[in-house]
């Protein structure tokens, strides 16, 4: 399988990443392994936790990140798997903001403990506090680095302002600064009054240009749309909180060229959305979660999918990023 290598890093990373946000609370330990394996097997070297993820869920926390650590321990892959997490969520129960430098470097320490490595190649801030000066949330991320514990670091949801703000402090004081961006992205445009996390971030047509003319690398969580297409094609009933994010005019639109496309390729649709996020301008890395075996060698046969240049700019041209 081919490699993509992430801007201003020496990752080379497979073309899709594996979502863990339900590893250890509805996918248990056993079906990890078995995932985590055959993704390997795929080809598959790049993966995607949180320090908050499962901690939803009554019960011990951190569950991704420990069957994560569980897994490296038992396969001794340490050093092929490119490790991306994340840390300063939110608290979970009250929504109070944790972007501070104590706050870092506890999840950044103990995200170290449960993945059990010595180092995280990617490390992203899961949220943005617009109320906390950029320099202070970089030089902490910048000391992590310089001491050995993150290899490269990104953000999650933050705005493009913010984004621009943290790169010019980081041109000023002649660090690497974020090399990654991670933000809601698919083929369907979202209605964002459909969003009821308001701290979610999503592509739009002014940040996707910044990432044309900056080559920044992208991670799309929700790449799928969360399953919309699939369920349209399929006839399926389609959820209030699916629809309301993603049933509008443009998407079904949007539908009629992806099935024309699919057909034309003798593909699925799914495997043509993340084919279209990994044909862009910059590395962009789909990160796709999946609940089944079958799930996941699907949607890996889109790494090898080949859109050409007319097929790409139909569905781009059609993209309103509302």
């Amino acid at each position: 399988m081919k490699r993509v290598l992430l801007s201003n890093t020496d990752l080379y990373v497979s073309p899709l990443c594996i979502g863990t946000v339900n590893f250890g609370t509805s996918v248990d330990a056993k079906d990890v392994k078995k995932q985590l394996d055959r993704f390997v097997e795929l080809g598959g070297n790049f993966l995607d936790t949180a320090h908050v993820y499962g901690d939803w869920e009554p019960g011990p926390r951190g569950r991704s990140e420990k069957v994560i650590g569980q897994w490296l321990g038992e396969t001794g892959l340490r050093q092929d798997i490119v490790i991306s997490t994340k840390g300063a969520h939110p608290d979970i129960n009250t929504g109070m903001s944790r972007l501070t430098p104590e706050n870092i470097e506890r999840d950044l320490n103990e995200s170290l403990e449960r993945l059990k490595t010595d180092y995280i190649d990617l490390y992203f801030l899961h949220r943005d506090n617009p109320d906390v000066p950029v320099g202070e949330v970089l030089d902490t991320l910048e000391k992590a680095r310089t001491q050995g514990k993150i290899r490269y670091y990104g953000c999650s949801n933050w705005t493009l302002p913010r984004i621009i703000e943290a790169s010019d402090y980081a041109r000023q004081k002649n660090i690497p600064g974020f090399v990654c961006n991670q933000l809601m992205w698919s083929l369907a445009d979202i209605n964002y009054e459909g969003i009821g996390d308001k701290t979610l971030v999503l592509m739009d047509e002014e940040t996707y240009e910044y990432h044309k003319k900056t080559k920044l690398s992208a991670m799309a969580y929700t790449a799928v749309a969360k399953g919309y297409f699939s369920k349209l094609q399929k006839g399926e009933s389609i959820s209030e909180k699916i629809s309301s994010r993603y049933d509008i005019p443009s998407n079904r639109q949007i539908f009629d060229e992806l099935v024309q496309i699919a057909n034309e390729l003798n593909a699925d649709i799914i495997q043509v959305e993340l084919a279209f996020l990994m044909h862009q301008e910059f590395p962009a890395i789909p990160i796709v979660s999946f609940s089944s075996l079958e799930q996941l060698e699907q949607a890996m046969k889109s790494c090898e999918l080949k859109l050409d240049e007319e097929m790409v700019n139909r569905l781009r041209s059609m993209k309103k990023y509302c």
